[in-house]
């Protein structure tokens, strides 16, 4: 019985055609090495200490013929920049560099209107105005026409807008104080308002001085965009009825340092019955007979006090 041995060959995949015509790309042959600045460094620190012929001995023994003279070379460029190398060598940051590329190179718009813009938006936050990335992009396509740059060279993308922000260290933010006064306006009240109320306690002979500070908590806030699968038309989200609800607090501590329990007050539905309003508000901090039986537990557990109001 003869066993007949099958070969299968396989064929390079054929690829994408080629759109320019013209000779294809010589293979590259690796023959320059890149060296960082700490070892150009030790290199140039070598050539002061034993020469051109002992460094190369040291450094490069296996160069020979004309690789050797184009290393030579090298070598001689690298004594005229001695003082860059030298700096970049001695910074942790950039020892590990091959070369050294200055900020802002290679981008479209100019330097001069990026810092403009840079200074624009140290503006608007100075006066506490937010500040978003479509609002960057407005202003940058506006200063690239101001500088002749056509439109289809520079279009504000996003990989422009994340290298601004790091050429002038911004970072975008979620706001964490709202209002009307600027911080410096806060301070210069402070500074008035402290005064005048250690006066009023020396006038009066008052030993201790209450605070109560009310705010908004809110207790469920649900984002306005989530992942979902693709394809599906309605985009369920699990809440309580509402996507944002909240409470009103009252924080209340005194001169001394003492605080005392937590002030809640709720939104709820008052009767109609003149009777028994005037019973929630007396007996039960505002609520009915139904809801104070959850209400009740809540305070005992965490130690504050809760009440209800229809016009909170």
């Amino acid at each position: 019985m003869d066993n007949t041995w099958v070969q299968s060959v396989r064929m390079k995949p054929r690829g994408r055609p080629r759109l320019k015509p013209g000779p294809a790309q010589p293979p590259k042959k690796f023959r320059n090495d890149l060296m960082s600045y700490e070892m150009k460094w030790a290199v140039l620190q070598s050539f002061d200490e034993v020469g051109m012929a002992g460094t190369l001995a040291r450094y490069f023994p296996h160069h020979d013929g004309g690789r050797l003279d184009s290393t030579r070379k090298k070598m001689h460029q690298w004594t005229q920049n001695r003082v860059l190398i030298r700096d970049k060598a001695t910074n942790p940051k950039t020892s590990a560099h091959m070369c050294s590329r200055s900020l802002g190179m290679a981008t479209t718009l100019p330097r001069a209107s990026e810092e403009q813009l840079a200074q624009w938006v140290r503006s608007m936050r100075t006066d506490g105005v937010p500040v978003t990335p479509r609002m960057i992009q407005v202003m940058a396509l506006e200063m690239a026409i101001d500088a002749g740059i056509d439109e289809r060279a520079f279009t504000a993308s996003w990989s422009w807008f994340q290298g601004f922000k790091k050429r002038f260290k911004f970072t975008l933010r979620a706001r964490t104080r709202i209002g009307q006064d600027s911080q410096r306006d806060g301070e210069e009240t402070l500074a008035t308002f402290a005064p005048r109320v250690a006066q009023v306690v020396r006038d009066n002979n008052i030993d201790v001085v209450y605070n109560a500070d009310q705010t908004g908590v809110n207790y469920e806030y649900l984002p306005t965009k989530t992942l979902n699968a693709k394809g599906e038309h309605t985009v369920w989200v699990k809440c309580a009825g509402k996507t944002k609800d909240r409470t009103t607090a009252m924080v209340m501590a005194d001169s001394t340092g003492k605080k005392y329990p937590l002030f809640l007050v709720l939104k709820t539905k008052a009767s109609k019955v003149k009777a028994v309003v005037q019973e929630n508000l007396t007996q039960r901090h505002g609520f009915g007979k139904t809801v104070w039986k959850e209400v009740e537990p809540l305070q005992e557990k965490f130690g504050c006090r809760i009440y209800g109001n229809p016009t909170v």
